[in-house]
C-alpha cells in the first residue's frame, strides 16, 4: 500500500458520529498515548465498510475557543487523512472493524508537523497491536 495507490480522502461514512458508537468507546476502550494526542479505540467482528470510524476531540476545558479547538481538530484530521494507510495496510486482512478517537490532550496548541508525526506513531503503534491479534 503506497499513498498514491489510495486516494487519501476522509469521507462521511469513515467518520464516527453514532452517539451509541461514541459512548461505546468511553466503555472499556484500549488506549494508545502519543502525546499530544491520545487514541481510544475498540475492534468489532465482522466486516463493515469501511474497516475504520473515526472521530477527533478537543476538550472544552483546554481551549476555551472554538476557533482553536477548531484548528487542532482540522490539524489531526488532515494528518490521519494522509497517513491512515499504515493503519488499513494492517487491517485489510482481518474479519473486524475499528471504531477510533483521537483526543488532544496537550493545554497548547502544537504546529501541525508535530501533530502529524505522533499521529503516524500512534497509528504505527495501533496497526501493530491490530495486527498481532
Amino acid at each position: 500500500m503506497t499513498t498514491s495507490s489510495r486516494r487519501q480522502t476522509l469521507r462521511k461514512t469513515e467518520r464516527l458520529h453514532e452517539k451509541k458508537a461514541i459512548d461505546s468507546l468511553f466503555e472499556n476502550p484500549a488506549t494508545v498515548i502519543n502525546s499530544p494526542v491520545r487514541l481510544l479505540w475498540k475492534a468489532y467482528e465482522g466486516v463493515s465498510e469501511p474497516p475504520v470510524k473515526v472521530v477527533f476531540s478537543v476538550p472544552r476545558r483546554s481551549f476555551k475557543k472554538a476557533v482553536d479547538r477548531n484548528l487542532l481538530k482540522r490539524r489531526m484530521r488532515e494528518a490521519y487523512r494522509k497517513n491512515k494507510y499504515i493503519l488499513y495496510g494492517a487491517i485489510e486482512k482481518g474479519m473486524k472493524h475499528y471504531h477510533l478517537m483521537f483526543v488532544y490532550i496537550a493545554r497548547d496548541k502544537v504546529s501541525y508537523a508535530e501533530i502529524e508525526s505522533k499521529i503516524v506513531l500512534t497509528l504505527q503503534r495501533l496497526a501493530d497491536k491490530t495486527s498481532g491479534k
